[in-house]
């Protein structure tokens, strides 16, 4: 998996490790730096050659897998998937980026003995489970005090400074919350380039920071509502959607896709498209303010067993609101 991905290698881990398993984790792509993300992204076959020698030499020579999972995949190839099966006894692939983003499970995940991905439109067109993403953070029990009528914790691309100010602009700024995180002053260009007027209007809020997951955690539950916001190449829930659902905070986001997932309603999510209606938005967040719905923890324990295939997987325990 993509170790560099925030803290989603150390919670998938360790909640193998809790699901009984001795963990050896293992970049997606090689080698694992800058250099190597480029040549992945680009889709150059030199990235698959160059990860699949790493593997072959650090990971699979002489050894033996219970298990190979595969996250997002981008350095891999079906010849590497080959030579996994060859010394483990279940090889199986998840996807948490949309095809017509990222083409790479498409092409190892026919090698593979199950791939499942997060993305609606994907399962369709592939075949493939749906196996949504999860949730790190349990329930907080009482909830906390709400603080802030809406947050917006982001990290900035694509038109997420656009959704930002559409929505704020509608509801207001009063007792909100937002902060954005530039990932560097390459992202902090194009983002400045592609929409100048608005990155001066919320220049206040961007940091090269990121909050502390505790900071994080804390603002989102002392939240009413939380923006959401897909990259509008991909149909499914985001992470941010099943930690606001663990938290009882409602959403607001732009990814109608949401509501087909089981977890979510017109009791917890408002859908407002980027030239949505700003009237309507309005009504449907003061139909839903203060009200605190249902938690329900999707647990990385619960979604690594769909993952993996495991219909004995226990169900978290849902409350109501």
């Amino acid at each position: 998996m993509p170790l560099h991905f925030y803290s989603f290698g150390r919670i998938i881990g360790r909640a193998l490790e809790e699901m009984g398993y001795e963990v050896t984790e293992a970049n997606d792509e090689y080698p694992q730096n800058p250099f190597g993300r480029i040549i992945a992204k680009l889709d150059l076959p030199v990235a698959r050659w160059w990860t699949r020698r790493i593997f072959r030499e650090r990971f699979l020579q002489q050894k033996r897998w219970d298990l190979v999972l595969i996250v997002k995949g981008r350095g891999i190839g079906p010849e590497l998937v080959t030579d996994m099966k060859d010394c483990a006894t279940r090889v199986v692939g998840y996807h948490f980026d949309a095809l017509t983003y990222d083409r790479s499970c498409q092409r190892w995940g026919s090698s593979v003995d199950r791939v499942t991905t997060f993305d609606f439109r994907d399962a369709r067109e592939m075949g493939w489970p749906v196996v949504e993403l999860f949730s790190a953070q349990a329930p907080i029990t009482p909830p906390p005090p709400l603080r802030y009528r809406i947050s917006a914790i982001q990290r900035n691309h694509s038109d997420r400074l656009a959704f930002l100010d559409r929505v704020m602009t509608t509801l207001g700024t009063d007792d909100s919350f937002v902060f954005l995180y530039e990932k560097g002053i390459i992202s902090l260009s194009m983002n400045a380039l592609r929409n100048p007027r608005l990155y001066w209007k919320w220049r206040k809020h961007i940091s090269f920071k990121a909050l502390t997951y505790a900071e994080y955690v804390d603002a989102l539950s002392s939240s009413d509502f939380t923006l959401d916001y897909a990259h509008p190449m991909q149909t499914g829930s985001t992470m941010r959607s099943f930690e606001a659902l663990a938290l009882g905070v409602k959403l607001i986001t732009n990814n109608p896709h949401t509501v087909e997932s089981p977890h979510f309603d017109d009791r917890n999510c408002v859908g407002f498209a980027l030239d949505g209606d700003p009237a309507e938005l309005l009504a449907k967040v003061d139909a839903l303010r203060g009200h605190r719905p249902g938690t329900f923890q999707r647990s990385p324990a619960m979604f690594l067993a769909e993952v993996i295939g495991d219909s004995g997987a226990s169900e978290p325990t849902a409350t109501g609101g």
